[in-house]
């Protein structure tokens, strides 16, 4: 790489010579140049890579854990109750354990502002609100003429700020849950 030229000459009576202090060509340089920038390049998709998966993870485990949450409320509050009053496919209304009529109601399902409200006077939404509710069903079975068992069918999404979100932010879960009254 390093080059060292040694030139004389003559001129009349006096002699010069010139050397030349060794160093790097322009084209070394630019190799070496090109090389560190993608290898910075290559480095830097693989850190927007990682962040990426980072927020995917996170987005879906905060939709994941409002839904287990949400869904953990009316398994026991309908595993407790004494009996299912009616059922359809966006709401199931049940006597709870002390007698009163409550209900769950799916609302706005796939609107973007979906959620899912529990209550018994006044009904009022139980999920919080940066999680969407794209799906919700629920639907009976009956044993002898009775309800007996509430199959719930939901899907969690997470809600865009402002801005749309980027791919990687929208996390999404789809749960299932069969639940059996007691009584």
């Amino acid at each position: 790489m390093f080059k060292k030229l040694n030139h004389s000459f003559q001129i009349s009576n006096f002699k010069f010579q010139i050397k030349r202090i060794s160093g790097f060509t322009l084209i070394e340089l630019l190799v070496v140049i090109s090389i560190f920038a993608i290898i910075l390049l290559i480095a830097n998709q693989i850190l927007f890579a990682a962040f990426k998966g980072s927020s995917k993870a996170e987005a879906t485990t905060k939709v994941k854990r409002e839904g287990e949450r949400v869904l953990g409320i009316m398994e026991r509050s309908l595993r407790n109750s004494r009996s299912i009053v009616s059922c359809n496919a966006s709401a199931v209304s049940y006597q709870d354990q002390y007698g009163a009529t409550a209900s769950f109601v799916c609302r706005n399902v796939g609107t973007g502002s979906g959620d899912i409200a529990s209550g018994s006077a006044t009904v009022a939404p139980m999920t919080v609100n940066d999680v969407d509710v794209s799906a919700c069903s629920f639907s009976c079975e009956t044993v002898g003429g009775v309800n007996k068992a509430v199959l719930i069918n939901t899907t969690f999404t997470a809600k865009s700020g402002a801005t749309a979100a980027r791919v990687e932010e929208k996390g999404s879960i789809t749960l299932q849950s069969r639940i059996i009254l007691r009584n």
